[in-house]
């Protein structure tokens, strides 16, 4: 299923329209573009009114047919007369005040049309792995609401995701992992979702304990939670990033930071591997340029899967590096990264035979 998100220009930051790219696959139609062309296949409709001009309506409303076949709802405020009459001169649609909470919006969407997250996995994914994604997916989805909501963050959910991702990779093995991740709609579940597989396969290769395979399985899905805060106009960007879009990118792990630090549900060290995984050894690293054993081995292991899903991601604006060519860059980095674990990590990544673990 993908919906189409309509606005006169950017997305407003004020908007939650800007959040449901997390939840389903969702293309940004501009007003005046829309057509039978630009909306295609889509399933349903969400108009955001904020800040629209009459040119933008105007276009629109000349080609409302183009979308009155699929439901659509519209963001306005109710408040705002402006809005309102903008709204009802749309037709038929249904109407939700702009603070809507991002949970009655999704519940809104999901009521109009079904929407399968498991629908795009490969046939010949096993039903343990199966498991382990929608699992690892929901909770994902609940990590987005609770950092737009303010709510506690479920951690039961994220310790059941972890155990379900662990079992995964023990009876299916990493392949089959890949398989299902890789059918994300989403770069940024996706690249969670595979930092955690790879984090949980590395961690018990290295002999670590149950519970700390465990562990660095949940670091990894929650890992990147400061790139919630980021516009995805940015972190989807399907073109090179900016040095200015870089440099709010980069700001995710303080930004993790801020989410994490009232929320005293979170176990330290899982804190710890959100904060700090893109600190190096050599002091190089940010938010804080920790140095050595101010890096504990949890951060060291998930500095080298996050690196290492980094490399070999395919985006739209460049290739995934094949598995001996991104290993081959992390050696480079040399003092920048525990080379001792990185040796072990190589081992581990060539002697299982991933292949092209790339995402298109």
């Amino acid at each position: 299923m993908e919906i189409v998100l309509i606005s006169d220009g950017p997305l407003p930051l004020e908007s939650p329209v800007r959040k449901l790219p997390f939840f389903f696959p969702a293309r940004l139609v501009h007003m005046a573009k829309v057509s039978p062309r630009t909306v295609g296949d889509a399933r349903i409709g969400v108009v955001e009114l904020l800040n629209a001009t009459d040119a933008g309506l105007t276009a629109l409303k000349n080609s409302w047919d183009s979308i009155a076949e699929i439901p659509v709802i519209c963001l306005a405020d109710r408040k705002n007369r402006r809005e309102v009459i903008q709204a009802s001169a749309l037709g038929k649609t249904q109407v939700l005040e702009r603070e809507t909470p991002l949970a009655l919006l999704l519940r809104t969407i999901k009521g109009k049309v079904e929407f399968d997250p498991l629908g795009d996995v490969p046939a010949r994914v096993p039903a343990t792995t199966l498991e382990a994604y929608r699992k690892g997916n929901a909770f994902l989805e609940s990590l987005a609401l609770s950092t737009a909501d303010g709510s506690k963050i479920q951690i039961n959910l994220l310790n059941e995701s972890a155990a379900e991702v662990l079992s995964a990779l023990e009876l299916d093995g990493m392949s089959s992992w890949i398989d299902a991740v890789q059918a994300h709609h989403s770069p940024t579940y996706c690249h969670s979702l595979m930092v955690a597989g790879l984090a949980g396969a590395f961690a018990g290769h290295l002999g670590w304990s149950k519970a700390d395979c465990l562990e660095v399985v949940a670091g990894g899905l929650l890992h990147d939670i400061g790139k919630m805060r980021i516009p995805l106009t940015i972190l989807d960007k399907a073109d090179k990033l900016t040095e200015e879009e870089r440099k709010i990118i980069d700001k995710h792990p303080q930004f993790g930071r801020d989410i994490l630090k009232p929320r005293l549900e979170v176990p330290f060290d899982i804190k710890k591997m959100a904060i700090q995984h893109h600190e190096y050894l050599d002091g190089s690293g940010y938010p804080d340029g920790l140095k050595g054993d101010r890096v504990s081995p949890k951060v060291r292991l998930m500095t080298i899967c996050d690196i290492f899903t980094a490399l070999t991601e395919t985006r739209a604006y460049k290739d995934g590096l094949p598995v001996r060519a991104a290993l081959g860059t992390m050696k480079e980095m040399g003092k920048k990264l525990d080379q001792d674990m990185l040796n072990q990590f190589a081992r581990m990544v060539i002697d299982r035979d991933f292949g092209d673990i790339s995402r298109a």
